[in-house]
């Protein structure tokens, strides 16, 4: 095996490392220093008239795995950089719970508590370390997750919370795998769908997005995350 290949093989790995560190796996605490790639998304997604009109996005990827969770923490803390929004954060993902890790608050009482027991936003939201950002966990109950989802307080409790913050994400398990999104897009003003780089099949994304668009939310935007580079990036530099 050629050093050339070894050395190619080992850019690689570093790549993964930091890509996977960044998007929270296993769940580290959240990054002090976003990277340009999320306020580039930031500014795409909130630049001129869409900013004043989109105050709810769903998060949600097509299988388990494509980061999701840890996409939603870097835009909101990319959003709330120098006190430009009060965003806040909300775990609608009722199957594999992961902001209140994340984002190192405690995973107490939240979105469960508010359809199950009529609680209040101000009840159940917590400031996070990042600040402009606040969060909803997922909760506690005895819902599982269908009983939430089919509830007819969600519809009440999610317009509620668009009250509480200039621009809040939401967290959601694969669009594919189960039917807790499809049946939260429309409810939101906006969808953003994840992908997995090199790993989620293209007939799979494009189920995804096909999915979402068939329940009539807005689709604003694909994320490509976990990008994977094979060529160390100074020689990318050199040959553009």
């Amino acid at each position: 095996m050629s050093k050339t290949y070894e050395a190619l093989k080992r850019a690689e790995s570093l790549r993964a490392r930091d890509v996977g560190e960044a998007v929270g796996i296993p769940n580290p605490p959240l990054p002090v220093n976003g990277t340009d790639d999320y306020y580039e998304l930031r500014r795409r997604l909130f630049g001129s008239a869409v900013g004043d009109t989109i105050k709810s996005i769903l998060v949600v990827s097509a299988l388990h795995g494509e980061g999701t969770s840890g996409v939603a923490c870097l835009l909101a803390k990319a959003m709330a950089d120098r006190g430009r929004s009060h965003v806040m954060l909300v775990d609608l993902n009722l199957r594999t719970p992961s902001l209140w890790r994340q984002m190192q608050v405690k995973g107490r009482e939240g979105f469960v508590n508010m359809v199950a027991e009529g609680k209040d936003v101000s009840e159940v939201i917590q400031e996070s370390s990042v600040p402009g950002v606040s969060v909803v966990t997922a909760g506690s109950g005895r819902l599982n997750a269908i009983d939430v989802i089919d509830n007819e307080r969600t519809l009440e409790v999610v317009s509620t919370m668009a009250e509480h913050a200039e621009i809040t994400f939401l967290d959601a398990p694969p669009v594919t795998l189960y039917p807790d999104a499809r049946a939260l897009a429309p409810l939101m003003d906006g969808v953003v769908l994840v992908i997995e780089a090199d790993m989620t099949p293209v007939s799979v994304a494009a189920r995804a997005s096909q999915m979402i668009r068939e329940t009539g939310a807005n689709l604003i935007g694909v994320v490509l995350n976990k990008r994977r580079d094979y060529i160390p990036e100074r020689v990318s530099r050199l040959i553009g």
